[in-house]
């Protein structure tokens, strides 16, 4: 319990965050992943991909949806099935991402590219997603998020206008999960972001689904060497948000299969406590 709350302090206390990044933690900390996943988890692209990333440069006007996995799975069909109901009337591909394919599945209508490594970050598959893909527009998602809502006509004005599109996103138990956050709001520090907050230079983009402009993306790609759980996303979001333009749309419900109760962070008081200070105030 003790070491519980300490983590919880120098997570979401804004002061405390100040503190350890006036130290250099937070910058000595990715540097020292960075390095072991450099010589660990280095794949390299463009020596198996080496055909695809060549033909692969001009993009077409059109959708890429983008799954990325760990292992390919049966539950994958009904979610892919709901995504060419919604595109069946416009120029697009479904790509699956995996680690592996253990069972040899197959998907009619997806490509399915198995990267057979573990030794692999979640940064360089989004990299690498981005780089195979054909179209204009990208949805980057995560295996386990179900579509309730998505206004397809809406959501092709909103991204003419913006370079990424963020969603709503419930928890199996109808909670919101963790879709429009702040990384660093003053003397607040990490919280959830009221909807109807106008003020959001202190965004963090929750990298587990993502709608976006490829030819942003495509300038601006993620770390290679930051793996899931390791801060990928944080750092990506750190580097785009000052010249980002981006909109939490309304256009699109998702959930997340996940039970609010299994999110470490939705249960943690003090960022709970953060969210409330800032809902109220909102």
């Amino acid at each position: 319990m003790i070491k519980k709350n300490i983590i919880s302090f120098f997570s979401y206390n804004y002061f405390a965050q100040k503190f350890l990044n006036y130290f250099f933690f937070f910058t000595l900390r990715k540097f020292l992943i960075k390095t072991i996943n450099f010589f660990f988890k280095n794949y390299n692209e463009n020596y198996f991909f080496k055909n695809e990333l060549k033909n692969s440069s001009i993009d077409k006007k059109g959708w890429s949806i983008i799954f990325l996995t760990y292992n390919v799975n049966e539950n994958l069909k009904p979610k892919i099935k709901k995504y060419k109901k919604i595109f069946k009337s416009r120029n697009h591909e479904i790509i699956i991402l995996a680690n592996f394919n253990k069972k040899n599945i197959s998907i009619k209508g997806v490509r399915l590219i198995n990267l057979n490594s573990k030794k692999i970050t979640l940064g360089r598959k989004r990299n690498i997603a981005v780089k195979l893909s054909n179209y204009s527009n990208l949805i980057m998602s995560l295996d386990y998020f179900v579509i309730n809502k998505f206004k397809l006509k809406n959501i092709e004005r909103e991204i003419l206008k913006n370079d990424l599109l963020i969603p709503k996103i419930k928890t199996l138990d109808k909670k919101r999960y963790l879709d429009w956050v702040f990384l660093d709001y003053p003397k607040i520090g990490k919280s959830l972001c009221p909807y109807n907050l106008k003020d959001r230079r202190y965004m963090f983009f929750h990298g587990s689904y993502l709608i976006l402009k490829k030819k942003f993306i495509k300038k601006n790609l993620f770390s290679n060497y930051l793996d899931h759980q390791q801060g990928e996303d944080v750092d990506w979001s750190l580097k785009v948000r000052k010249k980002i333009k981006f909109k939490l749309s309304k256009n699109i419900d998702i959930t997340i299969e996940r039970f609010s109760y299994e999110s470490e962070v939705l249960n943690d008081k003090k960022f709970l406590k953060n969210s409330v200070t800032l809902i109220k105030n909102a």
